[in-house]
């Protein structure tokens, strides 16, 4: 890995840990949380794909970013598969499988896996990012509540609000633009930039509150959680990226596909799973530990990739 890489991973951790000193110092409290999740997900994050898909259309992008999204869904159908053996070999039933299972298939790409490629690969790897996010996007308010309420749970999965998602209508929006080589005005662009800029540290900065929020007492016990741990954040990855390496020629799309990937849990496990009352705790604490985990296991994963 080079220094540039290390440096950037400095960063962030360091982003992390400002994030958790502010909520152990009450700085920032539980109730701002939403206000700021809000403010990413519907506002800076949005800002970046839209700028970060600002370039001159490329046949060869253009395909490599549609092969890069079919990829992306048969990664999610296979991770589903072998969460689904996993949890079955496990013997936990009801909502605490449904829990895993969630955590072992959606790693956290929104507050993760975006702001990391970002800082690390620049806007050129963002249109493959933003084409494998937005099935993610799509996946996770479908099958994931589909998975966390089990029968009965068609009602209550609403498709308008998929499709209305700030962070998939901007996905398409940018992709439009890319495809048409439509260039947003200079001042407008410098705007969106400077907003979409702000993405990074504050999804660290959430992401280190988030951690300050749990009480460490007994958040490490429990060895499911590990199983989780395990194939999340180094089975996983490294069974794409080999599988990717045999069969893609594509050295970026293995490299962001792998990346995101290694991110951890997805926050949005422990979201859905305290919204509907279905093993919020676990959720929690399954989310807590891969984050904790993946400071050492993401630089790692990076190292292999190169």
């Amino acid at each position: 890995m080079s220094g540039a890489a290390l440096e950037n991973i400095f960063l962030l951790v360091m982003c992390m840990a400002v994030g958790f000193i502010a909520r152990k110092g009450k700085v920032l409290k539980a109730g701002d949380m939403p206000g700021l999740v809000a403010l990413i997900l519907d506002i800076t994050l949005p800002a970046l794909l839209i700028m970060a898909m600002q370039r001159e259309f490329e046949v060869e992008a253009f395909r490599g970013s549609l092969v890069v999204m079919g990829l992306a869904i048969m990664i999610n159908i296979v991770a589903l598969a072998i969460a689904l053996l996993i949890t079955k070999a496990m013997k936990v039933t009801g909502a605490e499988r449904a829990v895993l299972i969630l955590g072992l298939v959606f790693p956290n790409m929104g507050f993760m896996g975006i702001p990391l490629i970002y800082a690390m690969y620049g806007q050129e790897a963002m249109l493959y990012t933003a084409m494998a996010n937005s099935v993610a996007n799509v996946v996770v308010p479908t099958v994931g509540i589909a998975i966390l309420l089990g029968a009965g749970s068609r009602s209550q999965i609403k498709l308008k609000s998929v499709l209305l998602n700030k962070i998939i209508l901007a996905t398409i929006i940018g992709f439009a633009l890319f495809v048409f080589s439509v260039q947003i005005p200079e001042l407008i662009g410098n705007g969106l930039s400077m907003i979409g800029g702000a993405t990074t540290p504050l999804s660290m900065i959430i992401i280190g509150s988030m951690l300050g929020e749990n009480d460490l007492k007994g958040v490490f016990l429990g060895w499911k959680i590990y199983i989780v741990a395990l194939f999340r954040l180094i089975v996983f990855p490294l069974m794409v990226f080999v599988v990717l390496s045999r069969f893609v020629e594509d050295r970026s799309a293995i490299t962001i596909l792998t990346t995101l990937t290694a991110m951890p849990v997805a926050a949005i496990t422990a979201i859905l799973a305290a919204e509907h009352d279905k093993e919020p705790q676990l959720a929690s604490k399954v989310v807590f530990i891969t984050t904790v985990l993946s400071i050492a296991t993401i630089p790692l994963m990076l190292m292999i990739v190169g």
